[in-house]
């Protein structure tokens, strides 16, 4: 299959690999963020800032070679579950296979590590001991808070470019279909990061502009919170929205496998892809909401003065909780709006092009398929938040100011 698929195989290990860039640096921002003040402690006594970044850089790729040791043996035990029942005289492959594989995933931890190092070595070498001090409390904040209308026009253009790809997708006779389908990831990734800097950017902005309606009730703290590292917040939910449409897109994919009326395959290929894709699907929905949720458990450990502070200013415990809860579910919630924007724009047209396509007994397999992702969605977004919730009521809970 990888031979016939051709650029697909080269592209979707690269397009991951940009994702966990992202990851990556995010969770060397919030290691050093946590560890800054340790820094200016070391500095103080005298270490040399080059020895402080090559130990520290030596820790993260320690710990990223665990990862990496951690990850291919799970994912080999996966895959040799799946291939040990199959017939004795195709095991003769697994061993190939296995160091092949091992060999590749190592190339690619090897420019992700050196390409993240890298980024963060930059990093630490600006930042002198009092930004050290200060690092774990510095907000991100612009020169010019106008910035965001330029990436709203970005994401506008990006998205017409996307819809009118679905367009060509329906509508093209089959000959010129290729076309629209090599170039759609293009306008799909670019709207979706411009989306997320845009509406970022402008509720910075709103609060920067300070109106009337911002001291209402609790926006000024929603925002405030949502607002206080919004670029790479931004960054971060455009990556998370992107595995949410990965995810949509394998269930998608491992469900029509499945049905007996798709004849592309034989029956044992068939329920082999089904059954990967469905399990891709998975584990994108739990790496999401698992990140999303330790995210959010630290936040609100990390926010437990502040929860201090406004309990004395006059709020109970039962406001302070439904307040953290609202902005629990904002978080969650907010990979979220440019994969269901993206879903309600291109699925109806995608299902009137497969009804063309599929038997009469697969019409509208496309809308319903969808309908079941999205309450796939929701059972995962009930469960997870109600865990956070049960978490962080601990934080929420009195305790004295010292």
């Amino acid at each position: 299959i990888g031979e016939l698929a051709g650029f697909q195989v080269i592209s979707l290990p690269l397009l991951i690999a940009a994702i966990q860039i992202v990851l990556v640096e995010y969770i060397d921002t919030f290691m050093l963020k946590q560890r800054a003040k340790e820094f200016a402690s070391y500095l103080l006594l005298g270490m040399g800032k080059k020895r402080l970044t090559r130990l520290f850089l030596c820790e993260v790729l320690l710990i990223g070679f665990c990862c990496y040791i951690a990850g291919t043996t799970m994912g080999f035990s996966v895959y040799g579950f799946w291939y040990f029942r199959e017939p004795l005289h195709e095991m003769k492959h697994c061993g190939f296979l296995y160091g092949k594989s091992m060999f590749y995933t190592l190339l690619f931890f090897c420019f992700i590590e050196t390409v993240c190092s890298f980024r963060l070595k930059q990093r630490l070498d600006k930042l002198q001991i009092r930004e050290l001090m200060f690092e774990r409390n510095r907000n991100q904040g612009a020169k010019n808070i106008g910035n965001y209308k330029r990436w709203g026009i970005i994401f506008f253009l990006c998205f017409v470019c996307l819809i009118g790809c679905v367009c060509g997708i329906v509508f093209l006779p089959e000959v010129y279909i290729v076309y629209p389908v090599s170039v759609i990831a293009i306008p799909l990734l670019v709207s979706v990061f411009a989306f997320y800097k845009w509406a970022f950017g402008y509720l910075y902005a709103y609060r920067r502009k300070k109106p009337v309606q911002i001291y209402q009730k609790d926006r000024l703290y929603i925002v405030a919170n949502i607002t206080s590292n919004f670029k790479t917040a931004a960054t971060v939910n455009a990556v998370f929205c992107i595995c949410l449409l990965f995810s949509g897109g394998s269930f998608v994919t491992g469900m029509l496998m499945l049905q007996p009326e798709f004849q592309l395959f034989d029956m044992a290929t068939r329920q082999w892809m089904g059954t990967s894709q469905i399990s891709i699907c998975i584990v994108f929905l739990v790496i999401y909401f698992s990140i999303l949720s330790l995210q959010q458990i630290i936040e609100v450990r990390q926010n437990s003065k502040s929860n201090q502070i406004m309990r004395f200013m006059g709020k109970s415990n039962k406001q302070i909780e439904r307040l953290v809860n609202k902005q629990i579910a904002i978080k969650l919630l907010s990979p979220m709006i440019m994969a269901l924007l993206t879903i309600l724009f291109c699925i109806p047209l995608l299902n009137r092009k497969m009804n063309l396509v599929l038997p009469v007994s697969l019409h509208n397999i496309l809308l319903k398929l969808a309908g079941w992702f999205e309450a796939c969605i929701i059972i995962f977004f009930i469960c997870y938040f109600a865990i956070i919730c049960v978490m962080s009521k601990r934080y929420i809970k009195t305790s004295p100011i010292k």
